[in-house]
């Protein structure tokens, strides 16, 4: 059964870091859950903004089933990779009951991941902390088929990304011997 590491997290949480630090460390492959979702945006001419990709993945969902993504990744890999990103529930399900599944769930302060948000200015994110918090909590909740808060508590493992990237890197180091 294939190995997957999923990794869960708020907006600039250090999901994409950690994926890239632990493909690195047991060299498998990392990929973005959101992937298959800018792909098809890409193809229907659809501006990647946050906002545009939310819309379009609900959507989706319906047609295709909220597991659509992750059986799309879990189909590029071999025997082992990294999904970072997670979002849905139903992701989380179908990985569970498809490989041999783990998630990390990565945690920082608000302000802290709104401040690391302006410094990366990607897909037009919030402009001040207090829409940047609304609009993380609009985009998991009400009709919306993401399900981040619920998904980080469904985490085996949670580390907290406060610190320096030294600090972080010790922690994933840490964990990276459970994942083996």
């Amino acid at each position: 059964m294939k190995k997957v590491i999923g990794i869960v997290g708020g907006i600039s949480s250090g999901k994409d870091t950690a994926a890239k630090y632990i493909s690195e460390k047991l060299n498998i492959p990392a990929f973005e859950m959101s992937q298959p979702l800018k792909d098809i945006a890409r193809e229907r001419n659809i501006e990647l903004t946050r906002e545009n990709l939310v819309a379009l993945g609900t959507p989706l969902a319906q047609e295709f089933g909220a597991d659509y993504f992750a059986k799309i990744l879990l189909g590029k890999i071999d025997s082992a990779g990294i999904f970072a990103g997670m979002r849905q529930i139903a992701q989380i399900e179908y990985l569970k009951n498809n490989s041999n599944f783990i998630l990390i769930s990565i945690e920082a302060d608000p302000k802290i991941r709104f401040q690391r948000t302006l410094a990366r200015a990607k897909l037009g994110e919030a402009t001040n902390l207090e829409e940047f918090i609304r609009n993380e909590i609009n985009e998991n909740s009400g009709e919306r088929i993401q399900r981040l808060f619920e998904i980080m508590k469904m985490a085996d493992i949670h580390i907290e990304n406060n610190g320096s990237l030294e600090n972080f890197y010790n922690q994933i180091d840490n964990i990276i011997l459970k994942l083996l």
